[in-house]
């Protein structure tokens, strides 16, 4: 069933922002979670009406950066091709894409969500993970809702237990596979989301400017 972020935050007591359009700043000097999303109403729980697809400008630029790319142990030049592939994690109820965190004293909130914006798929950093998302032709169109907390690794990995339960309509110990029931470019807590994309990053020791 589809989640709201009302719901997620309110499970762990979390006072959050309005809704932020992707790449403006972050009012959060502090440590916290966010939430990125397809909707900006907090309390949506409808089923998502974006039309799934991988935007091929994108997925073009990942190809050359990380130029051994290979997906389903192929090397895959057509962003239809991708679009087929990364529609089996997609679910038809999603709203929320990304659950994230920072919890570093020397990288707050609004920095960790700045390198989101400024990281290019395939590059090592500085935002790597949850790259899935900016595959999406409709990533600037999400918006992201933060709050602050002191020990945000630790309610990171319970939201996205609390996600998967929701998002599964039980207990994530009664599926298989409960990392399927993450947000679409959620890849790991504690266990990895099973895929077959290989090669995913440059193997340059530095990435390009």
């Amino acid at each position: 069933m589809a989640v709201s972020i009302d719901e997620l935050f309110r499970e762990f007591n979390l006072d959050y922002s309005l809704p932020v359009k992707w790449n403006e700043k972050l009012d959060a000097d502090f440590s916290g979670i966010y939430i990125i999303a397809l909707t900006d109403n907090p309390n949506v729980k409808v089923t998502s009406n974006y039309n799934f697809a991988i935007c091929p400008n994108e997925f073009n630029a990942w190809k050359k950066i990380a130029v051994d790319l290979k997906i389903e142990n192929s090397t895959t030049a057509d962003a239809n091709v991708a679009t087929e592939y990364f529609s089996k994690f997609w679910h038809k109820n999603e709203n929320i894409v990304y659950i994230g965190q920072s919890s570093s004293k020397t990288t707050s909130l609004s920095k960790r969500v700045n390198d989101f914006y400024k990281h290019k798929v395939g590059n090592k950093g500085p935002h790597s993970g949850g790259y899935w998302l900016k595959l999406l032709n409709c990533f600037k169109e999400t918006y992201i809702y933060y709050a602050k907390t002191e020990n945000a690794e630790e309610i990171e990995f319970k939201m996205l237990m609390k996600f998967a339960d929701l998002n599964a309509g039980k207990s994530f110990y009664e599926v298989d596979n409960f990392s399927n029931y993450f947000p679409f470019a959620n890849l790991k807590a504690d266990i990895y989301k099973t895929h077959e994309i290989e090669n995913a990053k440059s193997k340059r020791k530095k990435n390009a400017r």
